[in-house]
């Protein structure tokens, strides 16, 4: 048997012998990248320097990621917890002293996070070496933007030393799929402006680019428009659990700056009963019982959208939120409309025997009205995927996204009918589930999308499964999705992360897999990276779930089946 002190260093080596043979656990894994086996450390001076053209918001972005990167205590994931980095006669040996951060377009990172979302422009390259100065170069501020959180998140703690154990690092990275979001609900439970900011900056840790803004529901009306302040006066929980334009704006600057474009969602015209509270004259069906037959949970309520004077109210609501974002997108809803609830409403069946419509003639008929003026706004509407599959030829427009959200096998009918598309599948993406009915009786129950969805099966997903060749440019990403029955300010981060970071993984590599060129990707590769997005978010004040026990996220391979 060795003495212990050779056995230390037996350890010691076989430890970095696995981490020198590890692949980079920088996650979204890069799409080309080269790593060697020095470690370099960040020198006490270290700067940051840029091209002429960066904006502002690309300086401030480059201050915080310095900041975090100096306080962070991220320990590198091994047995020895990086010790084996650091031979026992010395500390370091190689200095990074700089970076250079270039971009050929002054734009800042705002106006190119709220583009059309073909038109962002996220590649950078960035080049880490044993000693000197790092780079970072981009088209856009964007892309150097995302070369910054890369670069933050190359750097791990041991004692009072900063570094990468793996230079020189080389990478060469940009998303395969535009459209990486993650959608909270704010109206069942609320959630406060500065939970909101929190939940952007772990977004951004991980590149995900859209910040879908489920605002309003059934529950309450937490938004307090300046033209139509009754809404929130009358429909929101309580004063002090409502947003006002001036919170919506902040929250939205705060995201554009982070890479992340906010898409407000006001869902309509089912969803819609908290507006009772200030506008009864509406509203189908509010309250009604038993709610099973009228809403899919309670309170029910529905606009009486065959009423002509409903839909001009409708396009004034969406003229007073659009201008909150500068987002290329607003979001009118559409799903789960009860037919049940309109067709028991005498104002609605009166209406809809002056007029001699059927009830999805008037459903058409308030869409174009309502959708009008989001073209007249120059934005394009988001929808759930009933208003292209269950109700007939509503008129949308060509630009419309649709979320697919119901089932994944509906890809393709919402493909067939040429609109884009994002995957919010509830079989996959939806993080809510598996924690049981939310509806009381008696002995509990399965909620209707049970069972959880773990980060594996999310991992699996095929974007392209489905979809034709000539439709692939249909898709423009993925959608992680909470909703927020059981979700508040107290535990939304555990339900969250870090599933929400494969999705990011997902949608930003694509197909591009080492050893594995198509769909699925590999969760027994991913893991490595998801251990390590999941400890970062722990050190940066993220309540973050355990994916295994910390024996296994210590020792890559030692926790598969197959191993």
């Amino acid at each position: 048997m060795p003495s212990l002190p050779l056995l230390v260093v037996l350890l010691g080596l076989l430890a970095h012998a696995a981490a020198t043979s590890s692949p980079l656990n920088l996650l979204p894994q890069p799409t080309h990248s080269s790593i060697g086996n020095t470690t370099t450390c960040l020198d006490p001076g270290f700067s940051i320097s840029f091209s002429a053209h960066a904006p502002a918001d690309l300086r401030a972005a480059a201050t915080r990621a310095t900041r975090a990167i100096r306080a962070s205590k991220m320990r590198y994931l091994s047995p020895t917890y990086g010790a084996e980095f650091f031979p026992a006669t010395g500390g370091c040996t190689h200095w990074v002293k700089s970076l250079t951060v270039a971009v050929s377009d002054a734009a800042p990172i705002a106006a190119h996070a709220t583009r059309k979302a073909e038109a962002r422009v996220e590649g950078y390259n960035l080049t880490l070496p044993t000693d000197g100065e790092a780079q970072i170069a981009a088209d856009t501020a964007l892309g150097a933007f995302r070369g910054l959180t890369s670069f933050q998140n190359l750097w791990y703690r041991h004692n009072n030393d900063i570094y990468a154990p793996f230079a020189p690092y080389s990478i060469a990275d940009s998303p395969q799929f535009p459209w990486r979001s993650l959608l909270l609900d704010t109206s069942r439970n609320f959630f406060d402006p500065a939970t909101l900011r929190d939940m952007l900056d772990a977004m951004a840790r991980v590149k995900l680019s859209v910040f879908h803004w489920h605002l309003t529901d059934s529950q309450s009306w937490p938004l307090r428009l300046n033209a139509m302040p009754e809404l929130a006066d009358k429909g929101a929980y309580e004063p002090s659990k409502v947003y006002s334009e001036a919170d919506v704006r902040q929250i939205t600057a705060y995201a554009n700056a982070r890479g992340i474009d906010v898409v407000l969602e006001i869902d309509t015209p089912g969803h819609t009963a908290s507006l009772w509270y200030s506008h009864p004259e509406l509203i189908a069906c509010h309250a009604a019982s038993p709610w099973g037959d009228y809403a899919n949970e309670p309170p029910a309520g529905q606009l009486r959208f065959a009423d002509p004077n409903v839909t001009a109210w409708t396009a004034q609501l969406f003229t007073n939120v659009i201008p909150l974002t500068s987002s290329a997108y607003f979001g009118t809803g559409g799903d789960e409309l009860n037919v049940n609830c309109m067709m028991s409403d005498a104002a609605t069946n009166a209406t809809l025997a002056a007029k001699n419509i059927t009830l999805q003639e008037a459903l058409a008929q308030f869409t174009q009205g309502t959708h009008k003026t989001l073209l007249e706004h120059k934005r394009s509407p988001m929808v759930w995927e009933e208003m292209v599959l269950d109700h007939g030829d509503l008129g949308l427009s060509n630009d419309t996204v649709v979320d697919v959200w119901i089932s994944s096998a509906n890809t393709s009918a919402v493909a067939d009918k040429g609109y884009k598309l994002v995957h919010a599948s509830s079989d996959y993406f939806y993080l809510d589930c598996g924690r049981g009915e939310w509806i009381n009786q008696d002995g509990g129950a399965n909620s209707w999308c049970d069972p959880f969805k773990n980060w594996q099966l999310m991992y699996s997903f095929d974007p392209y499964n489905n979809i034709t060749d000539a439709q692939r440019a249909l898709v423009l990403g993925g959608q992680a999705s909470l909703w927020a029955e059981q979700a508040d300010a107290s535990n939304y981060e555990t339900v969250l992360w870090p599933r929400a970071a494969a999705l990011a993984e997902l949608f930003w590599t694509g197909s591009a897999n080492t050893g594995n060129a198509s769909f699925p990707r590999s969760a027994l590769d991913a893991l490595p990276r998801m251990h390590d997005a999941r400890f970062r978010l722990l050190d940066a004040g993220v309540a973050s779930t355990p994916l295994a026990p910390e024996w296994c996220a210590l020792r890559p391979g030692a926790c598969d089946l197959t191993s």
